[in-house]
């Protein structure tokens, strides 16, 4: 588990369809190589599902998306990251087009990789 404040980054997530949350956060407290991950993240005490995503191209970041998030930014605050299970790698792309059907195929499975866990958790209840 790791956590950083929100700050500021080129917005392209936004500019395509997918607001993404940029950690200022170092790779000593993330301990985590590059990809795509199920996670889950606290924000102002509510939890939500998410895709985390780190990178190394073109330089080291952690980006957060919020699964089913619809609510106003939150630059400046505290976002604490539960990483879970890799479910992606990171590939250079270089199209518009490429990079929306990445990002929406990483959305599904973060998404299918929690339905999956409720359904395993449900028939232990």
């Amino acid at each position: 588990m790791f956590g950083g404040i929100v700050v500021g980054g080129d917005k392209m997530g936004k500019l395509y369809g997918f607001p993404t949350a940029n950690l200022d956060c170092t790779k000593k407290e993330v301990k985590l190589g590059p990809g795509v991950y199920a996670a889950r993240c606290s924000l102002e005490k509510k939890v939500y599902k998410a895709a985390l995503v780190i990178k190394n191209m073109p330089a080291w970041r952690v980006e957060i998306y919020l699964v089913d998030y619809d609510g106003p930014d939150f630059y400046g605050s505290f976002l604490e990251v539960d990483p879970i299970q890799q479910v992606a790698s990171v590939e250079k792309i270089y199209h518009k087009d490429e990079l929306i059907n990445k990002i929406n195929q990483d959305i599904l499975l973060v998404k299918e990789f929690f339905s999956t866990i409720s359904k395993s958790t449900s028939l232990h209840s």
